[in-house]
């Protein structure tokens, strides 16, 4: 802007200087030239003065009488004046600055203007007699129409110079003040003209260069204080925009972080202009990645003909699909939409949702269901039959009777067992407050295992409890107690016989209860589902020794609502070890 500026001004500067001068000298050639033409008409007058008392015989005869001679004197007395008579020719006969000049003058304009047959000649040169700059100018002497002879008369120019050199310095003084003027006001009309630009600019720049960051002019100018206002005014309103604009953005890509959907946005170009974390992770992709052609990130064959499709057919497409990357075993739930924008811009909008725990839930749903039909459709069956069995004269045998009799009451007790540990499941603490308790733990243990003092002593199990006697635990009694129970009978029901079951518990950084037995033991592919609703290891040998499959389940979620944890090391034929670690205070 500045330089723009400074072109503006020195142009200004030459094209005024050259008018000033312009005018100057065009001033000075008229005022020249009218003066001299006033000269030469004071020259003819005075040439036709001197004619109309001369005799054109002079001119004929090149000679003069005394009185002729004397006229011609007398009219010749000013030095700064020169009288020249020719003959017909142009031949000197007569000069008034130089008696014995005869030479002939046919080569010079004004004589040859007369020669020509002109009414007059005129011309301003330097005289090579005198060296000195005169006005010359020539009549013609006609005798009968002939012409019989030339009056010259000339005028030096210092007669009239100082009369052009008085004029020259007060024109030069008159048009050097009007352009100083002049000058003046179109340097500030181009000031005025500048000052909003050069105002208002640097202001822009700014705005343009932080728009976040309101700018204002504070300038007091009647001509351009409405620009001003609107330019401030411009100014705040953009930087409102601009920080409303930001902020939505923040929420936007906050939003988009925190999704629990995997969003992407593919653009005309086949970029990934768009991804948000969730989706990098559904896709295993890096976030450096983003910029990226897709086909060369995403490397699910699926996707990507399902990304292809919705190009090509610039449609929307909502369709669920499986991930076959082994490391990533997904099930998601994918929509696809071709949004077109103006022209032949468009964007692929692609959003994920991870279907895998939903699916996962819905198969356990199911695996429940029928698990709980099938155990409660086992002992109701048993009864049913044994009931109809007796009903149609079994009962008349006081030995059959009997047998009959303690089946139904097993499978009863076995029936009751399996609904109250399901009604535990679904109570499952979370909205019941109970107390704390302080629970001895040795003399605990050893109530919950006269429980199952048959079943240890027909397997010949030995019990082995690791621990303080006097060691007090606080906890809520109604969560601990299954936890216990449900690890002890556990451990009981599947050690061999003549084997050891070990109870161990005490304090270390937090509570720890431990349970070992050395009985079949379980598989590392079992123990990612061991501790499911109704999942058995052996089913067949679970059923016969009377257990639900829920036993694990409520030690697992009775634990973690005391707030702790329940961990397993267990390998096949070698035994299980279950550990449960709690709070010091729960």
């Amino acid at each position: 802007m500045k330089k723009r500026q400074r072109i503006e001004y020195l142009l200004v500067s030459i094209m005024m200087i050259a008018l000033f001068f312009g005018s100057i000298l065009l001033t000075n050639y008229f005022f020249k030239k009218e003066l001299l033409s006033q000269q030469e008409e004071y020259l003819q007058k005075k040439g036709t003065l001197i004619l109309d008392q001369l005799s054109p015989e002079i001119f004929i005869n090149q000679d003069f009488s005394v009185q002729e001679k004397k006229l011609i004197d007398h009219y010749a007395t000013d030095e700064n004046e020169r009288l020249t008579l020719m003959n017909a020719k142009g031949t000197i006969f007569y000069d008034s600055n130089n008696s014995v000049l005869h030479e002939s003058r046919s080569s010079r304009p004004e004589v040859k203007a007369i020669l020509s047959g002109a009414d007059f000649g005129s011309a301003l040169r330097k005289s090579a007699t005198l060296k000195k700059e005169l006005l010359y100018l020539a009549l013609p002497i006609r005798e009968n129409g002939e012409l019989v002879g030339i009056l010259r008369v000339a005028e030096e120019t210092t007669q009239f110079s100082n009369s052009i050199q008085s004029f020259r310095r007060y024109i030069l003084f008159t048009l050097g003040i009007l352009f100083l003027i002049i000058t003046a006001f179109v340097f500030l009309l181009l000031r005025q003209k500048n000052e909003p630009l050069v105002t208002i600019l640097p202001v822009l720049k700014k705005i343009v260069k932080y728009p976040d960051e309101a700018r204002s002019i504070i300038q007091d100018s009647p001509e351009w204080n409405e620009l001003y206002q609107t330019v401030n005014l411009l100014s705040q309103q953009m930087s409102q925009t601009y920080l409303a604009y930001t902020s939505t953005d923040e929420q936007f890509h906050a939003l988009l972080d925190e999704l629990m959907i995997g969003v992407f946005i593919i653009d005309v170009d086949g970029k990934l202009q768009l991804i948000n974390p969730k989706m990098l992770e559904i896709l295993t992709i890096q976030d450096d990645d983003a910029g990226k052609d897709y086909f060369e990130v995403i490397k699910e064959p699926a996707l990507i003909h399902l990304i292809h499709q919705v190009i090509t057919e610039k449609s929307s497409v909502h369709q669920e699909i499986k991930l076959t990357d082994p490391l990533n075993d997904m099930i998601l739930d994918m929509s696809l939409r071709f949004i077109e924008e103006d022209g032949s811009n468009y964007q692929v909008l692609g959003i994920a949702y991870d279907l895998t725990r939903v699916r996962q839930l819905e198969k356990m749903q199911k695996d429940f269901v029928s698990n709980v039909s099938h155990e409660l459709k086992t002992p109701v069956t048993s009864l049913l039959g044994f009931t109809e069995t007796l009903l149609d004269g079994a009962k008349d045998d006081p030995e059959t009777l009997n047998q009959f009799l303690e089946i139904m009451q097993k499978d009863a007790l076995r029936l009751q067992q399996l609904i109250q540990e399901i009604l535990q499941l679904s109570r499952n603490g979370k909205n019941i407050s109970y107390d704390d308790q302080d629970i001895t733990l040795h003399p605990f243990i050893e109530e919950i295992l006269r429980s199952y003092r048959k079943t240890i002593k027909e397997k010949n199990l030995t019990i082995k409890i690791i621990g303080n006697e006097t060691l007090t635990y606080t906890t809520k009694y109604e969560l601990f107690y299954p936890i216990v129970k449900n690890l002890v009978e556990n451990a009981i029901q599947y050690s061999q016989e003549d084997e050891t079951v070990t109870i161990d518990f005490g304090f270390s950084d937090t509570f720890f209860f431990t349970v070992k037995d050395n009985g079949i033991g379980i598989s590392l592919k079992d123990q990612e589902r061991i501790f499911e609703r109704f999942y058995r290891v052996d089913k067949a040998r679970s059923r016969h020794s009377g257990g639900t499959g829920l036993g694990l389940s409520i030690v697992q979620n009775y634990t973690e609502l005391l707030g702790g944890s329940v961990t397993i090391e267990s390998h096949l034929g070698l035994g299980s070890t279950f550990m449960v670690k709690l709070p010091k205070n729960s």
